[in-house]
């Protein structure tokens, strides 16, 4: 075996319901039986759809940090968000009055916290005094933007 170039293999995944093709690049220090590499790239989704879940759900793709621990405070808090949403749904109790019911999902659950935990409700005045100064402040945007395409 050439040190220098370890083996490499192309593994092509064909959906049988819609033809669809997955490639996958593998690499391995030493060969690799094929039952071995189909089933280590089954097992990518478990770990990919969780980080999708994350980024739909705790925001885990929204950070706008400039440094490592920045990154990792945030990161950290994201993934400690989505494995409590997580739990809750994993736990949750179903009702037996209704099975056309679905269980809670980790979206649900999400929407349930913010309506109920974290949004305050806010005073008439404050709320009324927001929708003036919102589209105020967006036609002076407009304004200023169009000013400078014309100063091109």
């Amino acid at each position: 075996m050439d040190h220098h170039h370890p083996p490499r293999w192309l593994l092509i995944r064909r959906n049988r319901t819609t033809g669809e093709l997955a490639f996958y690049l593998c690499w391995s220090p030493r060969p690799v039986p094929l039952d071995t590499l189909v089933r280590l790239a089954g097992s990518r989704w478990s770990i990919e759809e969780p980080f999708q879940t994350g980024k739909g759900q705790v925001g885990l793709d929204h950070y706008q940090v400039l440094g490592w621990t920045g990154w990792h405070r945030f990161i950290t808090l994201a993934m400690l968000a989505l494995a409590v949403l997580t739990i809750l749904a994993a736990t949750t109790q179903q009702p037996d009055t209704d099975p056309e019911i679905i269980a809670l999902t980790v979206a649900e659950i999400r929407r349930l916290l913010n309506a109920f935990i974290l949004v305050a409700s806010l005073p008439p005045a404050h709320t009324l005094h927001w929708s003036i100064w919102r589209p105020t402040s967006q036609a002076r945007a407009r304004q200023s933007h169009y000013q400078r395409r014309q100063a091109k």
